[in-house]
């Protein structure tokens, strides 16, 4: 994750390593202090001290956290739309975009993709995105997102879903043989699906919707 933050050039206000470790430029600290920096049970480090980013514009087609509570599955909504070539909103009532299990689940992606925060699905409708709304049943199959330009796929939490009166453009269901999938595997799926065709192109979800 340090290394995903350095290579994007974020810079870091301090970075500390446990004694031994021999990471240039690092603060070497005993395991003690480092159980005390790190927010795991058994922190190996290094760990770096950083300012938040400011929240992000998005200008791509991108997944939508949408009063999504789990960070795991935020996390892996980010890591997915980043490896997509797509960029991520979260709505208000969203997990904490910049929370340790968060940053954990999306293993870097923060660093690689755009992160709107606090957005409207208004203000998406007016910037010429199309409202995609994934639920769990009645919806058309993923391969509809072929045709879809410049999507924002809205994620609901696993309790509550998504509003029925969002007007989404499209709503799309993933055919399974279970009852339901999490929230970070349907990202993750949908973003493969609206980005497969496009690769094929030569013109990525990312490169396409600039």
């Amino acid at each position: 994750m340090i290394e995903a933050a350095a290579g994007a050039g974020y810079p870091m206000e301090s970075v500390f390593a446990l004694e031994g470790d021999a990471i240039q430029g690092a603060i070497e600290v005993s395991a003690e202090v480092m159980r005390y920096l790190a927010p795991t049970l058994h922190p190996r480090g290094p760990v770096a001290v950083m300012r938040i980013p400011p929240s992000g514009h998005m200008t791509r087609a991108c997944l939508v956290a949408y009063d999504l509570s789990d960070p795991g599955n935020l996390g892996t909504l980010i890591r997915s739309a980043a490896a997509f070539g797509m960029d991520v909103g979260v709505t208000a009532a969203s997990a904490d975009v910049w929370a340790p299990k968060t940053l954990r689940s999306a293993a870097g992606g923060h660093f690689a993709t755009t992160i709107e925060q606090d957005i409207q699905i208004g203000d998406l409708r007016d910037h010429g995105f199309s409202i995609v709304a994934a639920v769990p049943r009645g919806g058309s199959d993923p391969g509809i997102l072929r045709t879809v330009e410049r999507a924002a796929i809205l994620i609901g939490s696993e309790a509550h879903g998504l509003p029925d009166q969002l007007g989404a453009h499209v709503k799309v269901t993933i055919p399974i043989g279970v009852e339901s999938l999490n929230a970070g595997v349907t990202a993750g799926i949908l973003a493969y699906a609206y980005g497969r065709d496009r690769d094929r192109e030569g013109s990525g979800p990312g490169s396409a919707s600039r």
